[in-house]
């Protein structure tokens, strides 16, 4: 079939998206650039958009990190904090009452008053950051052995920390590893401790589509909820540092960034540590894991619970992440572009005598640690305690090749992910799938064709109230959408905003094709997957009947009382 103009027009758009970027240097390592060293020459470059501080300022104050696993932001001055249905799945569970599953039904605050604690969870705003990389590495000789040298470290990690909650009593200092030891910060944080239950939707909208729809787009998923935050038996004042909203959301094409907390990538490991994830770690791993569903859902048969329920999904979710993962290591592609990138930067080093002196043989300690690692695995003798001394001496050339990387290359690249604050920049647009193209946003229309197309039956049925107001949304709404932008495991929850400033997504997942990205970042197929800002309102205001909640994230009004 000969090519329609839509169809041309679409992939012309990708080709030029790609070739605008294109001017980046070592893209293969990402753009989860930190706050203090952001690419405004590259940015300005890119997209003819250089950010003021005070536009970095608010988005990194209004940037959250919610508990040990996700991401968030403050999105009205009332101190209402917006992240992902899935990110709060453990915590509403936690609230639910005795003989009610709110997991399953829902909860939405009417009141103030009716907002719900949550004991235990608290979020994280990044106040201040410090550069200590001198302090750090202050005393570590260049010839001491494995020992003295991580005691050196330990002792300067000690004063600088205790130095740190001296400096800033009543809030959160941490001693922050860039680049694999190359770069050390301080990062500071306000954290706020009393935050409440505000609005979860259904389970089953959440997460329509199951499993099967997991990594995947197109993609009808509702995975939103808010808590907020109190202070001092009130509201937290964040009238100085919310993002404001766009119900419209963004066009195609458009300039986006995401700030958010990615958990970790593996961007600066070597074609050795690859090769040892690829062989023995992951294919263990991903056994464990089946295993582990396998007597969950046995268990579930016999009693299920909101907890097992969470944990099921959790499980599953990690058996097609760490698949990909997988699948990425062994697309000889991704190994062919890391290749090159390791034997450029050896090249750099290697025709520099001082860096040839301290780090040129990294690489190949590591090739002979990683190998006796993947002996030991694959015969079946990986004990704790070798696997842990393996580490330590991985661990330690690691450092020196983030070391050299950051020698050669300085803050021109990002680091992997720490599960840190960044922001990262991409564009909205569609890609390839499946020899068409997969649209950049969906709407209400596709959720119900989905619905009624499997017979209503799970994972791809609607909750009643869904099924009942059919009729009265404007199924135009857009549901979900894609961008470039790059983000991994703990970015749940990271806003998407506009060069305003305005958020115009709720990032939620990645498609398949993304998880490659774990070691070397391409934005040709795989998209970052959000949450389209006019369904949240939409739901709001005509399936949940929370016109007060809707007007204080749209800034038409004060919410309710």
């Amino acid at each position: 079939m000969f090519l329609n103009r839509r169809l041309v027009a679409a992939l012309a758009f990708i080709c030029v998206v790609a070739a605008s970027l294109s001017a980046q240097q070592h893209k293969e390592l990402g753009r989860m650039w930190t706050f203090e060293n952001a690419p405004l020459d590259f940015w300005k470059e890119a997209y003819g958009f250089s950010p003021s501080r005070p536009w970095l300022d608010r988005a990194r104050l209004a940037s959250l990190r919610y508990g040990d696993g996700c991401s968030a932001s403050f999105v009205s001055p009332r101190g209402l904090i917006m992240t992902n249905n899935h990110c709060a799945r453990g915590n509403v569970a936690k609230v639910s009452p005795e003989g009610k599953d709110w997991m399953k039904s829902g909860y939405f605050a009417s009141t103030l008053a009716e907002e719900v604690p949550i004991p235990g969870l608290v979020v994280r705003q990044l106040v201040s950051m410090t550069n200590v990389t001198q302090q750090m590495n202050d005393g570590v000789a260049a010839d001491a052995d494995d020992e003295a040298r991580t005691a050196k470290l330990k002792e300067n990690r000690r004063a600088i920390m205790s130095a740190a909650k001296e400096k800033h009593e009543g809030l959160e200092p941490e001693l922050v590893t860039l680049y694999q030891g190359g770069m050390y910060q301080v990062y500071v944080y306000k954290v706020f401790s009393d935050i409440r239950l505000v609005a979860f939707p259904h389970l089953q909208a959440a997460k329509f589509g199951g499993d099967p729809d997991n990594f995947t787009y197109p993609r009808f998923s509702l995975d939103y909820s808010f808590v907020r935050a109190w202070e001092d038996g009130k509201p937290a004042d964040t009238s100085k540092f919310h993002f404001k909203w766009k119900t419209e959301g963004p066009t195609e094409g458009e300039t986006v960034f995401v700030t958010g907390n990615p958990g970790s990538t593996g961007r600066l490991d070597t074609i050795a540590q690859m090769e040892f994830m690829r062989d023995a770690l992951y294919p263990r791993q991903l056994s464990i894991i089946r295993r582990s569903l396998t007597n969950m859902n046995r268990q579930a048969k016999r009693n299920e619970s909101p907890r097992l329920r969470n944990q099921i999904l959790q499980y599953e979710n990690m058996r097609k992440a760490f698949g990909g993962y997988l699948e990425g290591l062994e697309n000889e592609a991704v190994m062919t572009v890391k290749r090159k990138a390791e034997k450029a930067i050896r090249e750099r080093v290697a025709a520099d005598e001082n860096l040839k002196t301290k780090y040129a043989d990294a690489w190949t300690n590591l090739e002979k640690i990683c190998k006796e690692k993947t002996e030991l695995v694959l015969e079946g003798r990986p004990t704790r305690a070798k696997m842990e001394a393996f580490d330590r001496k991985e661990a330690v050339e690691a450092k020196r090749i983030g070391e050299a990387f950051f020698a050669v290359y300085g803050t021109d690249i990002p680091p992997d992910a720490t599960f840190t604050l960044r922001i990262s920049d991409g564009v909205v647009t569609g890609f390839p799938c499946n020899g068409t193209v997969a649209p950049w946003f969906t709407s209400l229309y596709g959720l119900y064709a989905r619905h009624h197309e499997f017979g209503g039956k799970a994972p791809f049925d609607l909750p009643d109230i869904w099924v009942k107001r059919e009729k009265k949304l404007d199924l135009k709404t857009g549901f979900n959408l894609v961008s470039t932008c790059d983000i991994i495991g703990g970015n749940s929850g990271s806003p998407m905003i506009n060069t305003k400033g305005e958020v115009v997504g709720l990032v939620f997942d990645g498609n398949i094709e993304s998880l490659g990205n774990r070691f070397v970042f391409t934005d040709d197929v795989p998209r970052t997957v959000c949450v389209h800002p006019g369904i949240i309102i939409e739901s709001l205001r005509k399936v949940y009947d929370r016109p007060k909640l809707a007007d204080e994230i749209e800034g038409k009004g004060k919410g309710y009382k």
